[in-house]
């Protein structure tokens, strides 16, 4: 499993990598007051954490990359929004970004270690958004990740976890396409997707969650809105 870890993290902190001219030359020209809400991978998705989650008091944005929608949330009203993420990388862009845009004194991020969530205390957020997060680790760590945004959930807590399409996969060497467990998929040897039906994350999510709603949203370029959004509330 460490194996599988550090390929993943260092293929992500090298996704979220910027030289600092590259940098430079994009904060210069940027809109510093609406160019926000142009961080969001999909407007979709920007406006359904915003119609979920800005009215929360405390809100966690797990797995935050560079940090577009705890920096949304703050935009939109949201006084607490906590952004953390293993990728060093991305939580030192993720700071730039929200001084760019001003995010305010209510966001916060942090590099964190994999047992952060662990550790957190208790009932702490009632409001916590993941993206793109438990679909691209291992069955067992996104399962313990599930437990415990139960765990450090308030009861009347708002949960909204987006994810990737389902895919059914093969395996495909010329690709450097591997499928390992008939659901996990690797290319060049880094996991990229554990590929689940709606009704297959619906069943792991029902231990903790009751599952309100399932939006689904595109990427640009994409001709079908597949990604998905589930929208539950702590059981």
């Amino acid at each position: 499993m460490s194996d599988i870890y550090n390929n993943a993290l260092n293929f992500w902190n090298q996704a979220f990598d910027m030289r600092d001219e590259d940098l430079k030359d994009w904060l210069t020209g940027c809109d510093t007051e609406d160019g926000w809400k142009e961080l969001a991978p999909a407007d979709k998705l920007r406006d359904v954490i915003i119609r979920e989650l800005s009215d929360c008091k405390k809100v966690l944005d797990y797995g935050c990359g560079e940090g577009w929608a705890a920096i949304s949330l703050c935009k939109s009203g949201c006084k607490d929004v906590t952004g953390v993420d293993v990728v060093e990388n991305a939580i030192k862009l993720a700071k730039i970004l929200a001084d760019a845009y001003k995010a305010g004194d209510g966001f916060k991020a942090e590099c964190v270690g994999t047992d952060w969530i662990a550790k957190e205390k208790e009932a702490t957020y009632d409001g916590i958004f993941c993206s793109n997060v438990i679909d691209v680790l291992p069955p067992e760590v996104s399962d313990d990740i599930i437990k415990n945004i139960a765990r450090i959930a308030t009861s009347d807590a708002k949960i909204v976890i987006s994810m990737n399409y389902y895919k059914k996969t093969e395996s495909d060497p010329e690709k450097n396409i591997e499928v390992k467990n008939g659901i996990e998929v690797y290319v060049n040897g880094v996991l990229r997707l554990v590929t689940r039906t709606d009704e297959e994350w619906s069943e792991r999510f029902s231990k903790y969650f009751e599952v309100e709603k399932i939006d689904y949203f595109a990427w640009p370029g994409e001709d079908e809105e597949t990604r998905r959004i589930f929208i539950m509330k702590k059981k």
